[in-house]
């Protein structure tokens, strides 16, 4: 029987990109779709030989209104949206948003179990592990340097930290270059982009009151750190 599930998906490994960059990593980027088919068969698809990159299906619900549920979350998350169904995770919290989203409005909603690919698993950890050396390689010494405190992200994909009113995430690493995500529930997307050189705005269709405000993308680590040392610098 066909059901109507709605699942959380990652891109999570590409034998393409690998031949460019041994050690990339995919930025933090989430897709929320729908499917009338079982998930772990859906998974299936995305992980297929023919798609260059594997997705893997985070966690998906049943016995719910899918494609109501999709719509709600698509129009609540627009300002993160980059392109379809793909959003923007720069703090890591979408998963545990959109699962407490449907947990508080739609509890009848039944969570169905993913099973891993052995293949793309052995693959995302040998790409994370190589990830995670590089963040404690490359970044935390640069964060040590300006005295800032840091909390690493869960399975090493990048590093969060604080500075005055700003919450930022560095991570994403692909190609030998870093995504730097600011955000703020005080600060305006205008302060934050004058406060960080070489920022740009997260999204075109963000709203007023999102608290994701500007980012500086796939740069290099210098580039990044440089932005930062001017604004503690500053203060």
């Amino acid at each position: 029987m066909a059901q109507n599930t709605i699942y959380i998906a990652e891109p999570v490994f590409s034998e393409l990109l690998q031949r460019f960059d041994g050690e990339a990593s995919f930025p933090p980027v989430k897709k929320i779709g729908i499917t009338t088919d079982h998930p772990g068969r859906r998974e299936r698809e995305l992980l297929g030989t023919v798609s260059p990159v594997k997705i893997s299906i985070v966690k998906a619900w049943t016995d719910v209104d899918a494609k109501k549920v999709e719509s709600m979350l698509h129009l609540i998350l627009d300002n993160s949206r980059l392109d379809g169904e793909y959003f923007w995770d720069g703090n890591e919290t979408l998963v545990e948003a959109v699962t407490d989203f449907i947990n508080a409005y739609h509890p009848e909603a039944k969570e169905i179990g993913i099973s891993d690919d052995a293949d793309v698993t052995a693959a995302t950890e040998a790409a994370q592990k190589k990830y995670s050396q590089r963040i404690y390689t490359e970044v935390i010494p640069k964060l040590d340097e300006l005295s800032i405190k840091y909390t690493i992200i869960k399975n090493g994909r990048g590093v969060r930290f604080r500075l005055d009113e700003y919450n930022l995430t560095l991570g994403g690493r692909t190609a030998g270059k870093y995504t730097l995500t600011i955000w703020s529930k005080t600060k305006t997307t205008e302060e934050a982009l004058a406060d960080f050189e070489n920022s740009q705005e997260l999204s075109a269709n963000g709203s007023g009151e999102s608290t994701r405000r500007a980012r500086i993308p796939m740069s290099d680590l210098n580039v990044i750190f440089s932005s930062i040392s001017k604004y503690t610098q500053r203060q």
